[in-house]
């Protein structure tokens, strides 16, 4: 069955609310989560494909529990951002926009050395049997991965502090090929506060106990760029590929505007292919020793930040091993640069309940790799790497990953 890939343009911001309660505060506030979570569009792509399959059947009503079931199977099997100048006619590859990795950080310059890029590599510790304390039991294996440090000689600048959320496709694959990164520029989407207030019918005044804020994503805005007279309007989207659930496949699906996020704000659906989702014909990395997966969609493993299907061999040495998505044979877990955890919670719309509360390791999280053979990872192997999906919560375009040349130490026979 062939997945249907669109764009979805919500034209009055977003509010995808996290954890947090209403009274966090003393005035009730809505936090919203920085970019849509892939669980919220699946969770409107299901509800919209329900209402396409009644308006398609007339006289066939189906009830919360028959909707939860008939449209469990529907998959959504890829989540991308977008960015692109209002007006322009359609969404491509050029448009893509990928979560910074954690293993870059942009550094303060000085008036003669402007801002810059700095790479973080990992390396071996430095004595063997140190505690490193990088957890809150004893795991030998998780001791001894390796510890990042700047990719140069000498102390590494100041980090700035408005790093921007985002990367340009551009940019993104020169970094995964190891090559010299320009300063990333581009804002992220901007954010809002939306207040709310109730009036009492009886006195028309404002009700106190009623007034709240809620945080909204705003995906439309205004650039200042160099050189131009006037700020340019762009607009930033999400590019969906979804899996109808099979032997119900409702035609022309979704049809009309969607209702994504806090209050159902209205979506709008441009139509697209398959290539907003393909791996560029120009990524074609060398051979390399080492290997580093860049996680373009927050991953679900059942251990926390540990991948799933990787173990510490009894008897062996203290490492973990495991197996990936389209490599041959198995590989080491070197390091890996976590940033912090990411709680989602979820409302069952059928029983009116919250879901369990679920653990996340972030979109931009960075793992390395090294063959237990010591052989290369090929660039099939890499190109094939692109996108693939990784641990649980496949259905929901979780752990999709890009993948990466890391050049390993000079201790490390490279």
């Amino acid at each position: 069955m062939s997945d249907e890939c669109f764009a979805l343009l919500p034209r009055d911001g977003l509010s995808v609310k996290d954890g947090r309660g209403w009274y966090t505060s003393e005035v009730g506030r809505g936090y919203s989560h920085p970019w849509p979570l892939p669980t919220t569009v699946r969770g409107a792509l299901r509800a919209a494909w329900g209402q396409d399959l009644m308006a398609g059947q007339p006289g066939v009503r189906l009830t919360p529990e028959a909707w939860e079931t008939r449209s469990a199977s529907l998959a959504l099997t890829g989540f991308v951002a977008l960015r692109r100048n209002l007006g322009e006619a359609s969404f491509s590859t050029r448009h893509r926009m990928w979560p910074a990795p954690a293993d870059a950080v942009v550094v303060d310059g000085a008036e003669d050395n402007p801002a810059r890029v700095e790479r973080l590599r990992p390396w071996m510790p430095e004595s063997e049997g140190v505690t490193s304390s990088l957890g809150p039991d004893e795991d030998p294996a998780r001791e001894a991965l390796w510890h990042p440090r700047p990719d140069h000689e000498g102390r590494m600048g100041k980090p700035s502090a408005e790093v921007p959320a985002f990367w340009s496709e551009a940019r993104m694959l020169a970094w995964l090929m190891r090559e010299d990164v320009p300063t990333p520029t581009t804002p992220g989407p901007g954010h809002r506060t939306d207040v709310h207030v109730a009036i009492a019918p009886g006195t028309q005044t404002a009700e106190d106990t009623m007034l709240h804020s809620r945080q909204v994503v705003e995906l439309l805005r205004l650039e200042k760029r160099e050189g131009a007279e006037a700020p340019v309007a762009v607009e930033w989207a999400l590019g969906v590929r979804c899996r109808q659930p099979e032997g119900e496949v409702v035609r022309g699906f979704p049809s009309g505007v969607l209702g994504l996020g806090g209050r159902r704000r209205l979506t709008e659906v441009e139509r697209s292919t398959a290539e907003l989702f393909a791996c560029p014909d120009d990524f074609r990395p060398e051979p390399s020793r080492g290997l580093r997966l860049v996680l373009a969609t927050p991953a679900c493993f059942e251990r926390g930040w540990l991948p799933d299907r990787f173990w510490c061999p009894q008897g062996g040495a203290p490492e973990y091993v495991g197996t990936l998505p389209g490599v041959e044979g198995t590989v080491v877990l070197r390091a890996a640069l976590v940033t912090r955890a990411q709680d989602v919670s979820a409302w069952d719309m059928v029983k009116r309940e919250p879901r369990a509360t679920r653990r996340w390791v972030p979109a931009g999280s960075v793992y390395f790799f090294q063959r237990c053979d010591g052989g290369l990872f090929t660039t099939e192997e890499l190109r094939a790497l692109w996108l693939a999906s990784w641990g649980g919560g496949r259905d929901e375009a979780l752990g999709q990953v890009l993948p990466g040349v890391w050049e390993m130490p000079p201790e490390c026979g490279e």
